[in-house]
């Protein structure tokens, strides 16, 4: 019996551990279950992000096309026309259109609003008579050489350009004083209002590396240097490592000598950054590129011999005079009846506006020259009254001689062309019947005082409007070509000349205009017919800042490199 006993206690023995041990393996397994159940959503989650990552990656991507990386650009890559206008020497012009703060200093220079400040020179005075200009000079200014700049280098190139005479007129200077190192006092023979002007053109050269070469190897105390020219081909400049202000963001220009429709493709090609242009490729679009217009007193006009065929000879032997062109009613007829307006619409392309002086819109100019034009009758009336008969061909003559002339022009500007062939077809309008003869510059020069010329000017002061009706200058360089001579007209500019008031030199510029009764305009001599005044117009990188922008003066290729050293790089800037 306990036998018995003992077996069924055994046998509840082990059902309770089999019961307790199948609960512990239960148990265990449902742990198992939930460790698994949060593997596999770590799993899960896992899978999920990596899905997530190339999302991640490509959404990166995108942001990097979206948003490319910003170009920074110091070197810069133009076209400025076919040939650098006085080859870097103010003998041969240099400095006459807005050139000097390039390669050059200056004693004085112009700001953007035309006001004249110090450049080497710190400080100027100027006596009350006019005659004696004092001038302390800075320190630290240094040539392309390294060399110092010194009053003795700006003596020098005054004294050297003023024995020359010939592109600059510097007779009044009676002599330069160097009381002390950084000090200069010029003495006139006369008062002379325009010296001023002068002062921020005349560039400073180096008194001992100055010679006939120098064009080949300039050197000045500017922002730039040149380090190459290859003529008729590009010139290549870098910053001047002496330089003595900022330096400038570009560290190096090159200019290709193209023409326009090789500087438009160019252009499209994306070789260049920016290119002067004609009117009539301003509406190009390029991608990135965007227009650069700046109004200017750069002007177009016609110049028209005064005197008789047979008045005399140039020094140089040219033949000086024009029996057709010499009469006033020729002149004054195409000086009304001529239509500007089309000719900025159709030369300009709307670009430009239209022009009645070489002053038009500067504070000396005068206002009631602006006059109403394309008055044919008005015109043709004024040529019936002188004698001018129209003939069966259409074509006015008097005392057995037809209204005809030539008309000669660069034929390499574009501009000037345009323009001639467009005052040709006007004037047979009048009955003045035209001829154009397209040339170059070396012929154009021996004919310019018999012949009428498709001519342009434009100065930021009234000294050029000097020099183009002063009989004193009549067949000097290219001054007073018309060899135009009128006694009254004389008298005002000597005295705008020698006055010390420049308001007072203002109004006396006027009245050589006109004054009521005569004067060098079309109202009264119209020795030259101004027709259209040029905007000046390039194409560049939408990028480049080129600063605060003056009114250009003529040298339409040069005028918007004036202030290079002051450009800027702007990459977020667009394309309008």
């Amino acid at each position: 019996m306990f036998t018995k006993f003992k077996k069924s206690l055994i046998l509840v023995f082990i059902v309770v551990l089999s019961m307790g041990l199948f609960s512990a393996c239960n148990n265990k397994e449902e742990k198992t279950t939930e460790e698994i159940k949060v593997e596999e959503k770590q799993e899960v989650v896992k899978q999920e992000e990596e899905k997530e990552e190339p999302k991640k990656e490509e959404k990166e991507e995108e942001t990097e096309k979206a948003e490319p990386e910003k170009e920074e650009k110091d070197e810069l890559i133009m076209c400025m026309g076919t040939r650098p206008p006085g080859e870097f020497d103010p003998k041969k012009r240099w400095g006459l259109y807005s050139q000097s703060q390039i390669l050059h200093s200056a004693l004085l220079k112009k700001t953007p609003t035309l006001e004249m400040v110090g450049d080497y020179a710190k400080s100027y005075e100027i006596s009350d008579d006019g005659l004696t200009w004092t001038f302390e000079l800075n320190d630290g200014f240094k040539f392309s050489n390294g060399e110092d700049v010194t009053a003795e280098d700006v003596k020098f190139t005054y004294e050297m350009l003023k024995e020359d005479g010939i592109n600059w007129d510097l007779s009044f200077i009676k002599e330069i004083e160097i009381p002390e190192a950084n000090k200069m006092i010029f003495h006139l023979s006369e008062p002379r209002s325009t010296f001023v002007a002068q002062l921020s053109e005349i560039v400073i050269l180096p008194k001992d590396h100055y010679d006939d070469d120098y064009s080949e190897n300039p050197i000045g105390s500017g922002p730039y240097k040149l380090v190459q020219w290859d003529k008729d081909q590009q010139a290549i400049f870098e910053v001047n490592p002496y330089y003595h202000g900022k330096e400038p963001h570009f560290k190096k220009f090159t200019l290709l000598f193209l023409d326009e429709n090789a500087a438009l493709a160019a252009a499209k090609n994306k070789t260049v950054d920016l290119i002067y242009t004609l009117p009539e490729f301003a509406d190009e679009k390029i991608d990135g590129f965007k227009l650069f217009s700046y109004e200017s007193n750069d002007v177009r006009g016609v110049s028209l011999p005064n005197q008789k065929s047979g008045y005399g000879e140039t020094e140089d032997g040219y033949p000086v005079g024009n029996d057709i062109t010499s009469d006033l009613a020729i002149r004054k007829a195409l000086y009304i009846g001529l239509n500007r307006e089309e000719m900025v619409n159709t030369v300009l392309n709307g670009h430009g506006k239209k022009a009645y002086s070489l002053v038009d819109k500067m504070p000396w100019w005068n206002e009631e020259t602006e006059i109403e034009d394309n008055k044919i009758d008005e015109a043709k009336a004024l040529l019936d009254e002188a004698g001018w008969v129209e003939g069966t061909d259409g074509i006015r003559e008097k005392d057995g001689k037809k209204a005809t002339f030539d008309l000669y022009y660069p034929s390499a500007d574009v501009v000037r062309t345009n323009t001639a062939v467009v005052v040709a077809e006007q004037a047979k309008n009048l009955g003045i019947d035209i001829q154009l003869i397209g040339s170059n510059w070396d012929e154009i020069r021996t004919k310019m005082h018999s012949n009428a010329v498709l001519f342009a000017g434009g100065r930021h002061h009234p000294h050029q409007f000097y020099a183009m009706h002063d009989i004193n200058g009549a067949g000097i360089s290219y001054d007073n070509i018309v060899y135009y001579h009128n006694p009254v007209v004389q008298e005002y500019m000597e005295q705008a000349m020698h006055s010390t008031s420049q308001d007072e030199a203002n109004e006396l510029w006027k009245k050589a205009q006109w004054d009521g009764e005569t004067g060098a305009s079309g109202l009264g001599d119209a020795p030259y017919v101004w027709l259209i005044r040029l905007d000046h117009i390039h194409l560049g990188d939408a990028r480049i800042n080129v600063g605060n922008q003056p009114i250009h003066t003529h040298g339409h290729e040069w005028s918007l490199l004036a202030n290079i050293g002051e450009w800027t790089w702007d990459a977020d800037a667009k394309a309008e």
